[in-house]
């Protein structure tokens, strides 16, 4: 399967197994690379079968997972479909401004546009 037809559930599961599915960040930043998964589950066989994921541990006993992680077709298809589901430039620039307004109270988002101080945590959105 070429990673372009992929379904969204599929591309869901190679986001998450890098940890790159959450749309307010600017750029992916995959921090991880592996998925425990009840013994053959068929999900994860259809996503081995189009070389996307490779099972490089067996579940040797019931009530163990077998492991899973991206092969580099699965890594290039989920960092391509990250834009799909990212926000924004304003929304998450708007997120920002609420994430700061639990510490300042005060702040109005036309105030936090315009202001200096926090030019950077808006440039960074």
């Amino acid at each position: 399967m070429n990673p372009i037809n992929c379904t969204s559930e599929q591309l869901d599961t190679l986001r998450h197994m890098l940890g790159i599915n959450d749309p307010r960040q600017r750029v992916p930043d995959p921090y991880r690379n592996y998925a425990a998964v009840i013994h053959g589950d068929p999900h994860f066989i259809l996503l081995a079968q189009a070389g996307l994921v490779e099972r490089y541990r067996i579940a040797q006993t019931d009530g163990e997972h077998d492991y899973y992680r991206c092969t580099d077709a699965g890594k290039a298809a989920a960092m391509k479909s990250y834009k799909t589901i990212r926000l924004s430039k304003s929304k998450r620039v708007y997120l920002k401004f609420l994430d700061l307004k639990d510490v300042f109270p005060d702040l109005e988002f036309r105030n936090y546009l315009v202001d200096p101080r926090f030019a950077e945590t808006r440039r960074n959105a």
